[in-house]
């Protein structure tokens, strides 16, 4: 939940600071299309974005999928390490199963199509 909270906070001030921007610029009156092109657009294209979504997708997946398999393991709390190595092997095939399809969408998007 404190997650959740701080993201939405951080994407709501983006946006507030993005706008403030756009209307210092307008009350500047600097409309150069080309300069204002620089500065507002975004760094990342939006295969990008979507790329990274995807790896998050696939850390909060299969981070919950570890935390159900370590629920149901047998250990003792005081003196298991157990826990950890459940979820940080779940979180690397997860990172590695979104490296295979970012690799396979990558190719595919590069290979011409006949």
């Amino acid at each position: 939940m404190i997650i959740a909270t701080t993201w939405i906070t951080a994407m709501v001030l983006v946006q507030l600071l993005r706008y403030r921007i756009k209307r210092k610029i307008i009350e500047a009156g600097m409309v150069d299309p080309t300069l204002i092109k620089a500065i507002l657009t975004d760094s990342h294209d939006h295969r990008e974005r979507q790329y990274r979504l995807l790896k998050w997708i696939f850390i909060s997946a299969f981070g919950g999928i570890g935390l159900i398999v370590q629920e149901f393991l047998p250990y003792k709390m005081e003196d298991s390490a157990l826990p950890y190595g459940v979820i940080i092997v779940f979180l690397s095939i997860g990172l590695l199963l979104n490296f295979i399809l970012n690799e396979l969408l990558s190719k595919r998007q590069h290979t011409p199509e006949k």
